[in-house]
């Protein structure tokens, strides 16, 4: 596992699992996921979040754009979404991961588009995690339905006593034009995870990635405010670097490192 090797290199204990050997993790055999798990032992790592694909789904009828799954179907229905979360759940617990990512649903058209806040399966996803023991954390997507500071609240406000809390992504709040030290202030009681990836506006109105600390994300402004209200929250290294990712991941820890005391484990 390179991926691992690479933690080992760069003195990074927890990992966060998303894929593995070509497909999304939740999608193999538990035989597969005790050798990863195995194999994460051998080098003395522990799994810290499992990266799942949960509610980033719509209604088979609907028209998604581009979204990127990592090998999970954005198409699903309802009657088999339940055993996702379960097995989602079963995934995380096979390989000792405290904490399993959510997101809202995809935006698609509006009369097909899905409501995080009231969905049912909500209720039934918290109280599978807990009985599980392992906690589900909301991800704020810019293409799935919440992503503002204010739906968020909503959520998280509604269902944190049941476990909900917040898989922050610094770079996607910067997205939707939100990453304020009083978004920050606000949502920072709920954030359990943090996500950090850096990027530079293209010439073609997109976004070219970089390693963390050298794009436009406000990091410098954030991520004190962030740890000065919650100084234990780990922080996760996105690899969306294509070319070289290893060097964007070892100058990312670096920045990390210099930018959050203890922050990156």
């Amino acid at each position: 596992m390179l991926g691992m090797d690479l933690a080992v290199k760069l003195g990074i204990g927890q990992l966060e699992i998303r894929s593995a050997e070509g497909a999304n993790v939740v999608t193999l055999p538990d035989d597969r996921l005790r050798h990863i798990r195995a194999l994460a032992d051998e080098r003395g790592l522990t799994v810290a979040a499992l990266a799942s694909p949960l509610w980033k789904w719509c209604l088979p009828e609907a028209a998604p754009g581009r979204v990127d799954t990592f090998g999970f179907s954005t198409k699903v229905p309802r009657e088999e979404r339940l055993n996702w979360v379960r097995r989602a759940v079963e995934t995380a617990v096979i390989l000792g991961a405290p904490i399993v990512r959510v997101f809202s649903h995809l935006r698609v058209e509006p009369e097909l588009t899905e409501h995080f806040v009231d969905d049912p399966l909500l209720p039934q996803a918290l109280e599978e995690a807990n009985r599980a023991g392992v906690r589900l954390l909301l991800e704020n997507e810019p293409v799935c339905t919440v992503a503002h500071v204010e739906p968020l609240l909503e959520v998280l406000d509604r269902y944190g006593e049941q476990g909900l809390g917040l898989w922050l992504d610094v770079a996607n709040l910067h997205e939707v034009g939100q990453a304020t030290p009083e978004a920050v202030r606000a949502l920072a009681p709920y954030v359990g995870y943090v996500h950090v990836k850096d990027y530079r506006p293209s010439a073609d109105d997109g976004r070219a990635f970089c390693p963390a600390g050298e794009g436009c994300v406000p990091y410098g402004d954030v991520l004190p405010l962030l740890h000065a209200a919650r100084p234990a929250l780990p922080y996760a290294l996105e690899t969306h670097v294509r070319d070289t990712p290893a060097d964007a991941l070892t100058a990312g820890a670096a920045f990390l490192r210099s930018a959050v005391p203890g922050g990156l484990a």
